[in-house]
């Protein structure tokens, strides 16, 4: 469609062509067009200079050069441009001068004006090491490391092909009008490998009394070997890792396989009759970014299982994964035999930190945001980086060491970008590490898509979640888990499994008393995490277990007994050890202190009941034992009755002082005098108490029980 001068514009601006972009137009066509003169003259150029060296420089001393430079710029097979760049534009001749200064001085007579005019500014470049630093849609600005000068350069494909945020090249930049365009072939490059051109440098200029102008120029093929290469002293070491494989023969294939299915430690990659696989997960996170509707779910795999027939394979890298699978499988009346073992040695790169995931998205989010992902786990602001001594990102920060962290920053977005757009091209989101930028106080970079507003986060989630599926119970077993009073709405628990598992290794042959005790305290155990709001082991802390101990317990019955306290105790410490054991709870020795603390406590609370209520009348009298206590104040004239929790605030020779917990009152209750030396400070007594016209103290009617009050965990483990 043709628009006239006097035409609305077509952008919308509301004012006429003439008025608006069609000088915009103009100076957008001149500029194309001087562009397209200026390459074609330089093509013209680069040939004629090509065919005068052709004609000069013989076969032998062309070839000798060619095995010169190779090897002073430690290049492996064929780069042919980058060699001939350097033999024009860098090489001094035997007549002292460089390709393009010995062409023009013979060649500048049959030359145009305006060839000789950009072939004498040829002669003037010299090479820079140059860095990219800003991006847009028309230029890509770059910096020169030491002068900090700063050039726009065209963001063209012809141009730049590939703008990975912050690389770096070896070039010579040619203006041309407001533009600076790169003159000759370069090798594209890293922020490690600049750092490393430009140390080596500064090295040159002491050690041989040159400039800097000199020596790039003079030892271009080095520092050009320098920039090329990314990585330290310390990246070329390398340490020995070791890979475990352990074959088990299943000797109960059932049972074996259905232990497996039902550990939640373990993801189900897949599960056919005669093959399965799966993969032992440690911690789960899922990624969110502001760019993209969606997550991504890392999980870290710590080794992989597969089931073959009757074999089970299980490989890992970490030791201390085997000893826990060990614990595992080789158990008392494990249904998995041991039948071979080996180790084999790899080498890997010392700081390599190997680790295997396993990746899932949502519907809609792209492949490649699963490297974004991987990156945020370990750029994550705390994670230690082995090259600095372990340290992290906010560490190198507070230390002063900010141009270490910027430097790993910037290598690791152009390392992350690199990969991303050599297996899927360009790409419309780039990698976000102003997230971590702006925690650090740090200069964000141009190169995130977003900018400032972008923002990424790595949520930790519970490993059953990611692990989540229907508990499979076998035939056998289903008695176990009715006994446990397990139903099918707490099947899938968190602790359904861990509590089935435990009681089966602790009452393995063993006698019925045994059993007896584990099943009751357990079935206990399991109706207190029942109420609970608790989602995971590692919810149940320490305030947890005091109030299963000081309160819950006792809520459950009124018939407890000594031997029903002394069963709990037992099996709760039993329990949280076995947990410990397996990394699923660490406070193991805090509920040991607890149970320590608790146990005289609560035997005196079963006593002080006994006294009140006794244990006959409790257990098998239920439903009389409050009227027959009636039956036993009928003579006394109370005044006035209460129902309630009173806790005991001091004791005396017969009787306690104690604060209605409705009010706040204080009220003294007399207690009989065998029975006040169970009685303790903390114990709440849960009952009704009766206070005659005659006497100005209220007595017990009816003890329902006694319990503790809460709060005293942090006192008994300080």
């Amino acid at each position: 469609m043709t628009v006239g001068r006097n035409d609305l514009c077509p952008c919308g601006s509301g004012k006429k062509y003439k008025k608006c972009c069609m000088n915009k137009n103009k100076v957008v066509q001149f500029h194309e067009l001087q562009e397209e003169k200026f390459y074609q003259q330089k093509n013209m150029l680069v040939n004629k200079l090509r065919d005068f060296m052709e004609e000069n420089v013989s076969q032998s001393l062309y070839y000798s050069l060619k095995s010169q430079f190779k090897k002073r710029a430690r290049q492996s097979g064929d780069h042919q441009g980058i060699f001939e760049f350097w033999l024009y534009f860098f090489y001094r001749f035997e007549n002292g001068m460089r390709g393009v200064e010995w062409f023009l001085s013979e060649n500048q007579h049959r030359l145009s004006t305006d060839e000789k005019k950009m072939m004498q500014r040829w002669t003037t470049l010299k090479p820079q090491l140059v860095q990219a630093i800003h991006v847009t849609s028309s230029h890509v600005t770059y910096m020169d490391y030491f002068t900090r000068e700063t050039y726009n350069l065209p963001n063209t494909k012809e141009h730049i092909p590939m703008c990975i945020p912050w690389h770096s090249t070896l070039a010579v930049l040619e203006p041309m009008g407001d533009n600076f365009y790169f003159n000759g072939v370069r090798r594209i490059s890293s922020p490690e490998g600049l750092k490393n051109a430009a140390n080596l440098v500064n090295e040159i200029m002491q050690e041989k009394g040159l400039d800097r102008e000199q020596a790039l120029l003079n030892y271009y093929p080095e520092i050009l070997a320098a920039l090329m290469n990314d990585k330290s002293e310390e990246d070329y070491k390398e340490k020995e890792i070791v890979q475990y494989t352990y074959d088990f023969l299943m000797i109960d294939k059932e049972r074996a396989e259905n232990l497996l299915y039902n550990d939640h430690d373990f993801a189900v990659d897949h599960w056919e009759e005669k093959t399965k696989r799966l993969s032992w997960v440690g911690e789960v996170h899922a990624y969110t970014d502001s760019e993209q509707e969606g997550q991504v779910k890392l999980a870290e795999v710590h080794a992989f299982l597969e089931i073959d027939n009757k074999t089970l394979t299980f490989v890992t890298y970490d030791l201390d994964v085997v000893i826990k699978f060990l614990r595992k499988v080789l158990k008392v009346d494990s249904p998995f035999e041991l039948v071979n073992d080996k180790e084999e040695k790899i080498k890997v790169p010392l700081n390599a930190e190997l680790k295997q995931m396993a990746i899932s998205m949502e519907k809609g989010v792209p492949e490649y945001f699963a490297l974004y992902a991987q990156n945020h786990l370990l750029a994550e602001i705390d994670h230690p980086i082995p090259k600095y001594d372990h340290l992290s990102l906010r560490e190198l920060v507070e230390a002063g060491k900010q141009n270490i962290a910027e430097l790993w920053l910037q290598q690791s977005e152009f390392n992350v970008n690199q990969n991303v757009l050599a297996q899927y091209g360009q790409i419309e989101v780039t990698a976000d590490f102003n997230t971590v930028r702006k925690e650090l106080g740090l200069e964000l970079s141009p190169f995130v898509t977003g900018g400032e507003k972008r923002h990424t986060a790595l949520e930790r989630l519970p490993i059953q979640q990611a692990t989540e599926r229907p508990i499979a119970v076998l035939e056998a077993d289903i008695s176990i888990y009715e006994d446990l009073g397990f139903t099918t709405e707490t099947l899938n628990a968190f602790y359904t499994q861990d509590i089935i598992a435990f009681y089966q290794e602790k009452t393995y042959g063993k006698s019925k008393a045994t059993e007896r005790k584990y099943r009751n305290s357990l079935y206990d155990i399991r109706e207190v995490l029942e109420n609970s709001q608790n989602k995971s082991w590692a919810d149940c802390d320490s305030d947890f277990w005091e109030s299963l101990l000081a309160k819950d317990f006792f809520k459950l019955y009124i018939n407890v007994s000594k031997s029903m306290v002394k069963d709990m105790v037992t099996v709760v410490k039993s329990l949280t050890s076995w947990l410990a054991k397996g990394k699923k709870l660490n406070i193991a020795k805090d509920v040991t202190e607890l149970a320590k603390y608790f146990e005289p406590r609560m035997l005196n609370a079963v006593q002080l009941l006994e006294h009140e209520n006794p244990y006959l009348a409790r257990a098998y009298h239920p439903e009389i034992n409050e009227v027959g206590s009636e039956l036993k104040h009928l003579g006394k004239n109370f005044g006035q009755r209460l129902s309630g929790n009173f806790k005991i605030i001091s004791v005396n020779k017969r009787s306690v002082r104690t604060i209605n917990l409705e009010n706040s009152k204080e009220l003294t209750i007399s207690v009989e005098e065998k029975a006040v030396q169970y009685a303790e400070e903390g114990m709440i007594l849960t009952g009704n108490i009766g206070k005659s016209k005659s006497l100005n103290v209220w007595e017990i009617i009816y003890l329902e029980r006694v319990s503790f009050v809460r709060g005293v965990v942090r006192n008994i483990l300080e």
